[in-house]
């Protein structure tokens, strides 16, 4: 959560030349503001939905590429992870004092409730294990410009594949 992924990963599509999708963005355009999904439809609900924007765009023509941001909690799905097996993914690791400033006081973020540092904390500890299985790549995003981390990856991506072709 509020660890760049759009940022990221629409800088990312530029650097490479693919397709950008930010799940997130797809959900809200169809069904309207998370935290109304959230209160109408619950956190499952949510999901549900966040599921179908990523195979919708994964089943999508991108004859250049695609590059997409998921929303903090769609890995926790099985269907979503399946969707995802031989893609590369890319978990960016931040910290709290690298969010913090991006969640306190936000009202967009429905899982972050009461103390929003121990919500965070709370939530990275239960997701972090699904992150790293999920992840074929893993950069720690603290502090660096969003296209800073974009050349990260690209350049980290360009070595693994050339590695796999050896």
């Amino acid at each position: 959560m509020a660890s760049g992924k759009s940022s990221v990963g629409a800088a990312l599509a530029r650097l490479l030349g693919a397709d950008f999708v930010d799940t997130d963005v797809r959900v809200v355009s169809e069904y309207g503001p998370i935290p109304d999904i959230f209160a109408s439809r619950g956190e499952e609900g949510f999901r549900e939905l966040e599921a179908r924007a990523v195979a919708t765009a994964l089943g999508e023509a991108h004859p250049h590429g695609l590059v997409l941001a998921l929303g903090g909690g769609a890995v926790l799905r099985a269907d979503t992870r399946e969707l995802l097996s031989g893609s590369d993914v890319v978990y960016l690791e931040v910290r709290w004092e690298d969010v913090a400033p991006r969640l306190v006081g936000s009202e967009d973020r429905p899982l972050l409730h009461g103390e929003a540092e121990r919500s965070w904390r709370e939530l990275m500890e239960r997701r972090r294990p699904v992150y790293e299985s999920v992840a074929t790549l893993r950069i720690h995003a603290a502090g660096a410009a969003a296209e800073d981390v974009a050349r990260d990856v690209a350049g980290r991506l360009t070595l693994q594949r050339k590695g796999a072709d050896a």
